[in-house]
């Protein structure tokens, strides 16, 4: 798989994601853009500026994040072409894309670069049996159609993301989790086309934090090379001494 393909930055260079919901990202770029403003004020207080020197500001563009972070379920697959509310925030996908319309500065053009990372729910053991029955089969297809038609200019795509957390479900089955993992990767890659395979990437998201039982291991979640394309960690409370222990520790 080429870099490009594969999504990775330029070297020496990240991907900011910011999330989790509309109205934080939306505050984290203006408040931004607002900074940026209070610092060229300052900087040219003293100094004559050229009112028509479109170069000297920056647009509010210049701070749009490489991605944004929604959140949506398989079963409902709200908040994707449309706004949802989860309970912890407005969830809306396409929502993002139209407020933040960026600039694609190799081509000196207004467009849609900025990409996606989208956290898809299963729904636990139970909502990984139903994807292994095809009972979701119609979502799999809408979902794929989504992921064919989505102006982001690439796709993180978390499946049954923080698959290791005990309060998940999917502790109970994980082999079960690694079959719904794999049909889903596989009716996605069938589907989609080349060009639109190439801008969505599949993500096995581990909570990084003690499991339900000792004897688990992060292999017993794993569905192999052959599916997965990026490996993500949640770094939360568990890496700091004072975690309490329903948060998870680590020694």
């Amino acid at each position: 798989m080429s870099s490009e393909a594969a999504c990775r930055p330029p070297a020496g260079t990240t991907y900011l994601s910011v999330g989790q919901d509309l109205f934080s990202v939306n505050e984290y770029v203006m408040s931004q853009y607002n900074h940026s403003l209070h610092v060229d004020i300052n900087s040219t207080a003293e100094e004559e500026v050229d009112v028509g020197d479109s170069t000297h500001h920056l647009s509010v563009s210049s701070f749009v994040p490489s991605a944004f972070m929604v959140y949506s379920d398989l079963q409902t697959l709200r908040g994707l072409w449309a706004a949802t509310d989860y309970g912890s925030g407005i969830q809306y996908a396409d929502g993002l894309l139209d407020l933040f319309p960026s600039i694609d500065h190799s081509q000196k053009a207004v467009a849609t670069t900025a990409g996606l990372q989208i956290g898809l729910w299963l729904n636990g053991t139970q909502g990984c049996y139903s994807i292994c029955e095809g009972e979701l089969d119609k979502q799999i297809q809408q979902l794929i159609a989504y992921l064919e038609h989505s102006r982001a200019s690439k796709i993180f795509l978390r499946l049954g993301y923080e698959f290791d957390n005990p309060s998940f479900g999917y502790s109970d089955h994980p082999k079960l989790y690694i079959l719904a993992f794999r049909k889903i990767v596989s009716d996605c890659r069938k589907g989609l086309s080349a060009k639109a395979q190439a801008r969505v990437m599949f993500v096995w998201h581990s909570w990084g934090a003690p499991m339900a039982s000792a004897k688990l291991k992060l292999h017993s979640f794993y569905p192999g090379d052959a599916y997965v394309d990026w490996i993500g960690v949640s770094i939360f409370q568990q890496v700091l001494p004072w975690s309490p222990p329903w948060g998870g520790q680590i020694s």
